[in-house]
């Protein structure tokens, strides 16, 4: 909207508001007003149905009981004689006129049936009397009957749709005479003809004094549907289609009336008030049984149009008079903006002329108002945008050109995955046209590995993290292998903008790194045969097999030994490097137990730790469940890093070795970051390593810079090995400080899905 636009707007509001505001309290407090009154309408009209209901059936079921007593003597009678024919047909014959009666109470075209204890029928409604009696076997008897100990059953309201009108299923026992009237003899059945149900909601339209229209329903305690107008379309127990508010408050409110105003819109597609009553609970305490028609409710309804009718048209009146104020106010604001906005255009498109570059147009000041302050800030602003862009351009030539000068190949890609720059390292490295900057990233790479590393890597620059990776893409028919480390480009508030990926060759460095290893494979084995033998001959002349030799033989030979064994561990350890780098070792994948595995270790080690008095403890205070591993492979790494501890640790220090579930993987590790992990810290109290070179002494044959540490020995490949086994059973090596910042914490995690049992510490 423009600012004429606002200004007509700002106008109206002024002008108009205090008309809606006057409006909508009138009619607010209005409605309030009568809503009581309405609903005090509502409820007695619903009090009244549901009175004449209750009424109707409260005194048929009080005659019913009243009229037992007349036939319990020959019920009596013919439950003591069972197999007498003839005694069971002139019983049947005396409660002819008594059945005649029960059918006054019950209503014309009602059912009527005695029974006995036996389940005899002696007399029923609509049949002649014949000498069979069958028996009757019926849930409603078994009920009513309950052993001989008499339950009156009062069933819910069913309704017949050829007779066209409702029944009330009912059993009453019928107690026995002299020393059996505690006991029941009989059962009756009743179905209770109910026309004055329909009664209540035969009409379409009721109206009160004031000609208001009116809708009534008899729901039950479910919400179904028992009596409805013909004209809603109701079936008989068909659910109700009103709101849950509404049916809460009719169904199962404590209180047993009440009325809702503003309800949602109905069978009959009106918005209406409701009304309703419900039956008291008194009728469970008269009749001690089931009685289901106690939670009857009447639901009386209006249509809102109707119940609010005189404040509507008031409210129509007061918008009348605004709608006309309208036209009148219109015009007026018009003519106000048109005298305000003009001289702003002015400076709006000389505005528009600099944001399309051409910085050398000026603004006329043609007043001193407001307006013409605005214009000499405007060209002071161009002024100084134009320096700015021009700096701008300068250092954007800059970078571009620092980039494109890198010898690595370097990509920019935006949020949405679109490319902004790529140097020329890198239309070289992955044979891209630089005229394709603007497109998505996947459709430049044209390789399907390499597509798929950068989609892999995504999630992890969204967490604002550094991912190196490695990929073999094909140039000029030959197979390159390429470093590629994606880092996340972020603008001054830490928001990421996209992402810079770095391309280097690594060929050459991959080639020099697969030599060493066949070289170090090669002078490996050759070493281990001459090895094996000096440690066999050394170990035989130390044993005296050779002869009897003096104490200072027997001290160079065991120096000897004692060499040869640290050369054959070296070889080894160059040995388990070269396999693992080579993919020669096959890790098995079998329920193990770590707990069990650094017992063990620690056991075999303990000597070693013993001899500079250096205090070795194990820690797992809860059950620590089995993982899928290889079992040799673990206890190696469990002997490289308490080795490496006790070998760094100086005399009377600490070795803590803890294990516990503690957890989950990192989120680096995991797909979700959500997969249960084990937590093996091993902790001492050494000189500790400086935070730049963790991550280096995992790699081979690094040594640490501090000269006292360098003097404590060690080939450099020991916590090389421990990685590559811990990353090969899907877990992740890494290093802290120990307790309370002093010495180093080797700690490791392995998942631990597949899990098959724990074991206690």
């Amino acid at each position: 909207m423009g600012l004429r636009g606002q200004l007509v707007l700002l106008f109206l509001f002024v002008s108009l508001i205090p008309l809606l505001v006057v409006s909508f309290l009138i009619r607010t407090l209005g409605v309030k007003a009568l809503e009581n009154t309405i609903g005090e309408n509502l409820i007695q009209l619903s009090k009244e149905k549901l009175d004449q209901a209750d009424r109707s059936i409260s005194v048929r079921l009080e005659a019913i009981q009243g009229g037992l007593d007349a036939i319990r003597n020959a019920v009596d009678l013919a439950d003591l004689n069972p197999d007498n024919k003839l005694t069971l047909f002139e019983t049947g014959t005396q409660l002819e006129d008594n059945i005649r009666q029960f059918e006054d109470y019950a209503g014309p075209g009602s059912q009527i049936l005695i029974t006995t204890s036996h389940r005899q029928i002696l007399r029923a409604t609509g049949t002649a009397l014949t000498l069979h009696f069958p028996r009757i076997d019926a849930g409603w008897w078994h009920k009513a009957y309950n052993n001989g100990l008499g339950y009156p059953v009062i069933e819910d309201v069913e309704y017949d749709i050829k007779k066209q009108h409702h029944y009330l299923p009912i059993a009453l026992p019928i107690w026995g005479m002299g020393a059996r009237k505690t006991k029941a003899v009989g059962v009756l059945r009743v179905l209770i003809i109910l026309p004055e149900l329909s009664n209540l909601v035969k009409k379409r339209v009721e109206a009160d004094e004031m000609g208001r229209e009116f809708e009534a329903f008899i729901i039950n305690r479910h919400g179904r549907v028992i009596a409805s107008p013909p004209e809603s379309g109701y079936e008989f127990l068909e659910h109700i289609e009103m709101s849950d508010a509404v049916m809460e408050g009719v169904i199962n409110s404590e209180a047993y009336y009440g009325h809702r105003m503003h309800g949602e819109a109905d069978i009959f597609g009106e918005r209406r008030v409701y009304g309703w009553a419900r039956t008291r609970r008194w009728e469970a305490e008269r009749w001690k049984g089931e009685q289901n028609f106690i939670n009857w409710a009447v639901l009386v309804s209006q249509p809102e149009s109707v119940a609010f009718q005189e404040i509507n048209e008031l409210t129509k009146k007061i918008l009348t008079f605004t709608l006309i104020s309208c036209f009148v106010v219109i015009p007026m604001a018009l003519i106000v903006s048109q005298r305000i906005v003009t001289p702003i255009m002015q400076v709006a498109r000389a505005a528009r002329a600099i944001g399309q570059g051409e910085f050398d147009q000026e603004i006329p000041i043609t007043s001193n108002n407001e307006v013409g302050i605005l214009a000499e800030e405007f060209n002071s602003m161009r002024c100084n945008l134009k320096d700015a862009i021009e700096k701008i351009t300068r250092e954007e030539k800059k970078m571009t050109a620092i980039v494109n000068s890198l010898t690595e190949g370097l990509i920019l890609v935006d949020g949405d995955n679109r490319v902004r720059h790529i140097n020329p390292a890198a239309e070289y490295l992955l044979n891209v046209n630089p005229n394709q900057i603007g497109e998505d990233f996947t459709h430049i790479i044209r390789n399907a590995e390499l597509t798929r590393n950068l989609k892999e890597s995504q999630r992890q620059i969204s967490l604002n993290k550094t991912v190196p990776s490695e990929v073999t893409v094909e140039r000029n028919g030959e197979n390159r292998v390429l470093r590629i480390v994606a880092s996340p480009f972020l603008d001054e508030s830490g928001v990421t903008l996209g992402t810079v990926y770095v391309f280097d060759d690594i060929t050459h460095e991959k080639e020099v790194d697969r030599m060493k290893s066949d070289l170090i494979s090669l002078v490996n084995h050759e070493l281990r045969t001459p090895l094996t033998s000096i440690i066999g001959f050394v170990s035989f002349i130390l044993e005296g097999k050779a002869g009897p030799i003096n104490e200072k033989q027997r001290s160079s030979l065991t120096r000897v030994q004692r060499q040869a064994k640290r050369l054959t561990s070296l070889i080894n350890d160059l040995l388990d490097v070269s396999r693992i780098e080579s993919g020669g070792i096959q890790m098995k994948h079998e329920p193990i137990s770590l707990l069990a595995i650094a017992k063990q270790r620690i056991e075999e080690i303990l000597p070693q730790a013993d001899a500079k008095s250096i205090r070795l403890e194990l820690i797992a205070s809860e059950p620590i469940p089995t993982v899928m591993g290889d079992e040799e492979r673990m206890g190696q790494v469990f002997t490289n890093l308490i080795s490496n501890a006790i070998k760094f640790t100086p005399e009377n220090g600490e070795i803590t070795v803890k294990l516990k579930v503690d957890g989950n993987l990192p989120p680096e590790s995991s797909k979700d970051g959500s997969e249960p992990a084990l937590h093996v810290e091993v902790i001492d109290t050494g000189p500790g390593i400086p935070i730049e070179e963790r991550q280096k002494v995992l790699d081979k044959f690094y040594q640490l810079s501090d000269f006292r540490i360098r003097q404590q020995g060690g080939s450099g490949l020991g916590l090389s090995i421990v990685k590559s086994i811990v990353e090969a059973h899907g877990g992740i090596l890494s290093i802290d400080d120990g307790n309370r910042g002093k010495g180093s914490n080797f700690q490791f995690v392995l998942p631990l899905s597949g899990r098959t049992s724990t074991h206690d510490a």
